[in-house]
């Protein structure tokens, strides 16, 4: 196995292991016992346990803030709530680990999370803006809740999608954003 290969199968272990547990499960030995590898392998990938976890909120914020991005070329309501859906589906681990962080994450989890909040309002701000024809503030009311009733949306659907499934989810997507949209142009 190349290294790229090794630290990849380590940071999926750390990963199903925080996922489960959450990140004070997570040490160099189980870690290593379970890729059936030295614990030397572990320390030459990752230094020590702090750079390992901090490895794994890189890779899986990454992961998440992806398919935001993508989203930013969406060019109506519908595509943006089919779009966030989508990287729901496709990375629900990763997601789970960013909208709700176990506890015992490195020190700086809550400003690597904010950093990623920031850039989602910025791309909610854009679609926004685009959709009404007025200047969206990304740090203001409107954006602050859109975010805050999305995640919120998000984890009730990762985590029951029998209760909160694809088809609910978009509709009460489509209606926030219709309702955002309605408080940024309150004259119309």
């Amino acid at each position: 196995m190349s290294a790229v290969e090794r630290r990849a199968q380590l940071l999926d272990i750390v990963r199903d292991i925080v996922a489960a547990e959450g990140f004070a499960a997570v040490t160099i030995d189980r870690v290593a016992r379970a890729a059936q590898v030295a614990r030397a392998l572990v320390y030459q990938q990752f230094s020590d346990l702090s750079g390992l976890v901090t490895a794994l909120v890189d890779r899986e914020s990454a992961i998440a803030m992806a398919g935001i991005g993508g989203i930013d070329r969406a060019e109506d309501i519908d595509q943006v709530s089919s779009g966030i859906l989508a990287h729901l589906h496709a990375a629900p681990t990763s997601w789970r680990i960013v909208l709700s962080p176990p506890d015992g994450g490195p020190p700086d989890l809550r400003e690597r999370l904010e950093s990623g909040r920031a850039f989602a309002r910025v791309i909610g701000a854009r679609q926004l803006s685009r959709y009404t024809g007025v200047d969206v503030d990304p740090d203001g009311a409107t954006q602050r809740l859109m975010l805050a009733a999305t995640e919120e949306l998000a984890r009730l659907h990762l985590t029951d999608p029998v209760t909160y499934p694809d088809e609910l989810f978009l509709r009460y997507l489509r209606a926030l954003m219709l309702w955002s949209a309605d408080m940024e142009t309150p004259g119309d």
